[in-house]
């Protein structure tokens, strides 16, 4: 049955299975790995390197809801005639896990596990699913992992030789990529019918940080709808004063077309009106002006008027002429 190595067995391998092992990070029956100098953010897939150096970076940052892929410091060599000097007939393998302080503040890390016959340098990566930001430094203690000593019964017939055997350092994933030729139907993705309102709900409800991005594209779509529900009562107030502004002007243009027909009927009617004064000034005029020529005519014959003329001729005369005036006067002016 495969045996854990204890605390004393790792301290005995450290320098050939565990190279560059600390004696501090050995815990009982099992060992802590430290942050090694190489790795990779996978959100923006920027890379960085650490060190001990004056110029160099001495940690990372994670922020929320990023991911960081890890190197350890330590190499691990499981190889066969490796293994055989210090557990002859026997294989390693090994578990790792996340230790309980990244745990503890909401570090996702996977647990995985090293085969029988692999030799290199171990990648892992972090997720940081907390509200805050979180920084590792350069050979912090961060994976535990427990070696299993596997004797007859449980050695593998095949041991490890894999794409990542023999790799020092960062390594990205060297998974085959898919086949040439497929066609994008031939995929399946996340897309699905839900409307706006649906997928927004689901992002709130996806936890951190996600609901943070998903509250706050609410917030902004409420407000959206609130400056639409203005802009549309804005539109409808402007659509009725215009319509009332059209109905005034209808209104005034009738009646400014009602005025103009009553003045031109007014027109028609002064015209109408001095035209029959004139005709009845002219015909008094001449009614008058016929009626003394027939009085002067009928007092040439007459020997007492020529005789009364002779006398008083010079005041007579333009007696008449006023009266005359007098009579026109009163017949017209005063109407």
């Amino acid at each position: 049955m495969a045996q854990l190595l204890s605390d004393q067995e790792i301290r005995d391998v450290l320098g050939t299975i565990i190279k560059d092992g600390d004696p501090s990070s050995v815990r009982p029956n099992s060992y802590v790995l430290r942050l090694g100098a190489a790795g990779e953010y996978l959100t923006t897939g920027k890379e960085f390197r650490l060190g001990d150096g004056a110029s160099e970076k001495k940690g990372i940052v994670v922020p929320p809801g990023q991911s960081v892929a890890l190197t350890a410091v330590e190499t691990i060599d499981f190889r066969r005639e490796t293994v055989g000097e210090h557990f002859p007939g026997c294989d390693l393998h090994a578990l790792i896990s996340p230790t309980t302080d990244l745990q503890r503040e909401g570090v996702v890390a996977p647990t995985t596990q090293v085969d029988a016959g692999y030799e290199g340098t171990l990648n892992w990566t972090l997720t940081n699913s907390s509200s805050e930001e979180r920084r590792f430094v350069y050979k912090e203690r961060l994976f535990r992992v427990t070696i299993l000593k596997l004797a007859d019964g449980e050695r593998p017939a095949n041991l490890y030789e894999g794409a990542y055997q023999g790799k020092k350092g960062y390594v990205r994933s060297e998974r085959s990529g898919a086949p040439v030729g497929m066609r994008p139907q031939d995929w399946e993705d996340s897309t699905t019918k839900e409307g706006p309102e649906a997928l927004l709900e689901r992002l709130i409800k996806s936890g951190f940080p996600w609901n943070v991005l998903g509250t706050r594209l609410k917030t902004i779509d409420d407000q959206f709808q609130t400056v639409t529900n203005e802009y549309a009562d804005i539109r409808e107030s402007m659509e009725r004063l215009e319509g009332n502004l059209q109905q005034a002007v209808e209104r005034f243009e009738g009646d400014a077309r009602d005025i103009r027909k009553e003045l031109a009927q007014v027109s028609d009617k002064v015209r109408e009106i001095v035209r029959d004064e004139q005709f009845r000034w002219l015909g008094g005029a001449a009614g008058v002006l016929i009626g003394l020529g027939g009085v002067a005519l009928a007092a040439a014959k007459s020997p007492l008027v020529v005789q009364l003329l002779d006398q008083h001729g010079g005041w007579i005369g333009p007696g008449i002429a006023v009266a005359a005036l007098l009579v026109i006067w009163m017949l017209f002016w005063r109407r």
